[in-house]
């Protein structure tokens, strides 16, 4: 077995989570469009429930096209597309404000895994070298201030988001690319995430080892993607880790 050197986390469910992503959507894309009608009061917008359903519409498309092209949006990519569903021409100020308005909305929200920080300071001391790549719309500005709300960006070498890349997981390129920026050879890596396809099937599929951490969450679990590992909490790598080197 090739000697262990990065350690790529997935951040959605593996590190960080989100209160009831699906039905907090209405609230998010409503203080969106709040701070962007207050900030430009002087332009006709459409009406506050037509802009929630058309940006909801468009983040769904956005994730629809994960899963069957592998491809990526960037944020003002992604509103671009909800004011076109809404026959609305907007400029860059108006896309900056609802975007700004988004950002407001998502501050804040996400919580910690309670073994997170602690985990990656473990694997930290031991030489170990820590990657982040994360399947998102969002800017990488709204992520790192989360990361660095919860003690978790100074325990990143490398943070990457597939929203400031043409693909997302599972393609190969997303993973090359968390190796690359860690400067270790893929079949040095093991990826951590909580989704079967997304993070264990691409991982496994350029030659990185991976590990499952188990959920209840609806993802797909085909039965043929076999993890290198399966862990229900982040405080179980290290002794994982110790008993690989072992073998």
């Amino acid at each position: 077995m090739p000697k262990l050197q990065g350690i790529i986390f997935d951040l959605g469910g593996t590190l960080l989570d989100w209160h009831d992503w699906d039905n907090d959507s209405p609230r998010r894309w409503g203080l969106s469009y709040d701070y962007l009608a207050q900030t430009l009061s002087t332009i006709q917008w459409p009406e506050r429930s037509a802009y929630v359903q058309a940006m909801r519409d468009a983040e769904l498309a956005h994730w629809q096209q994960v899963v069957s092209l592998q491809t990526s949006n960037t944020p003002v990519e992604l509103l671009r597309d909800g004011f076109q569903r809404l026959n609305h021409v907007i400029t860059a100020d108006g896309l900056l404000a609802a975007l700004d308005g988004y950002a407001r909305a998502v501050d804040g929200w996400a919580f910690v895994f309670p073994d997170a920080v602690q985990t990656l300071q473990t694997l930290r001391a031991q030489g170990y070298r820590l990657g982040l790549l994360s399947n998102t719309w969002w800017a990488a500005d709204w992520h790192n201030a989360d990361l660095a709300a919860h003690g978790l960006a100074p325990l990143l070498d490398v943070v990457v988001y597939t929203s400031d890349l043409p693909h997302s997981k599972p393609h190969p390129s997303t993973f090359l690319e968390v190796a690359s920026r860690l400067h270790v050879e893929p079949e040095h890596c093991v990826m951590i995430g909580d989704r079967l396809i997304d993070d264990v099937r691409g991982a496994l599929g350029v030659g990185m080892r991976a590990i499952w951490k188990e959920n209840t969450s609806p993802w797909p679990r085909p039965a043929d993607v076999i993890p290198t590992a399966v862990i229900r909490d982040l405080a179980e790598l290290p002794a994982l880790f110790a008993a690989w080197a072992q073998a």
